[in-house]
């Protein structure tokens, strides 16, 4: 029961936010939005949610600086725009910490890719951009590629994952 209350503070919070990031990296071409959630202490430590956004223009900037691998730069939250603490999930963020912080960050990402898969199915990003917008999460110390693939393939589609599937060795 308290998962699907924390996926509806993920969804209630990504529907407050992601207008406001959009918004504010608006003037670029945004492509790809990621999530994160951190508990490096202990299982039972406070959650820190980080939230990424990568824009063509950003992408096409790091590939002119210091690119040996496209595929590096397109996916790996560490080469974008990062958003600390973003204010739109911090109360999704104290409900773990108020009562569920010992829900295992496999857990939480699966909450979190739940909440992607209700607003797809709301079509929620389809009115708020003109083009697809790729939904990904930074976990790769909690999962291997093929739970990483799947799930963008939830949370995106098949058919919009080609290049993530076909390129996962550079960024996985």
């Amino acid at each position: 029961m308290y998962k699907d209350e924390f996926t509806d503070l993920l969804v209630k919070g990504l529907k407050e936010g992601i207008p406001a990031v959009l918004k504010e990296y608006g003037d670029e071409d945004i492509y790809i939005l990621s999530f994160e959630a951190d508990n490096l202490t202990t299982p039972d430590s406070e959650y820190t949610f980080t939230f990424y956004v990568n824009t063509e223009e950003h992408h096409k900037m790091n590939l002119e600086d210091a690119c040996d691998d496209e595929w590096y730069y397109r996916f790996c939250e560490y080469e974008w725009y990062i958003i600390a603490e973003p204010e739109f999930l911090i109360p999704a963020r104290d409900f773990l910490t108020d009562g569920y912080a010992s829900m295992s960050r496999d857990e939480v990402y699966e909450c979190y890719v739940q909440a992607v898969e209700k607003l797809r199915a709301e079509k929620f990003f389809d009115d708020l951009y003109p083009h697809f917008i790729f939904m990904s999460i930074n976990a790769t110390e909690c999962f291997n590629e093929e739970d990483m693939i799947n799930f963008a393939i939830r949370m995106n589609g098949e058919e919009n994952c080609k290049d993530y599937i076909e390129n996962a060795e550079a960024f996985l």
